[in-house]
């Protein structure tokens, strides 16, 4: 759906992040810093460092703090489906887009040709 309508799905989601915040969001959880130690390292480890300089984490369990470098890699979960299928809200959304564009159409303000 969103590719017909010309806009493309952020590099994130497309890595299968669940949001498109910046590139180690201090709001990530366990999951979310394992997947940045594997696709960003260097943001990951910059992200550790920063952390034991100032003596603060993001993260925490049930025993306390968890600093970043003694995350263990195997903490935390990540979505297996990057984007869940389109539902009738997404097909019902694309619908009002067409028919926008329409309706510019018999306006005179775009050509049909331009219509995705």
């Amino acid at each position: 759906m969103l590719w017909k309508a010309g806009i493309e799905i952020p590099a994130m989601y497309k890595m299968g992040y669940n949001n498109n915040n910046c590139i180690g969001c201090v709001k990530g959880g366990m999951g979310y810093w394992n997947k940045i130690r594997k696709d960003f390292p260097k943001v990951f480890d910059r992200m550790a460092k920063i952390e034991r300089e100032v003596g603060a984490t993001c993260l925490k369990d049930q025993s306390g703090k968890i600093f970043l470098d003694e995350l263990s890699p195997n903490r935390g979960e990540m979505p297996e489906e990057i984007i869940p299928d389109c539902s009738l809200i997404c097909q019902i959304e694309f619908q009002e887009l067409l028919d926008r564009q329409v309706e510019r159409v018999l306006k005179g303000e775009i050509s049909i040709n331009d219509v995705v």
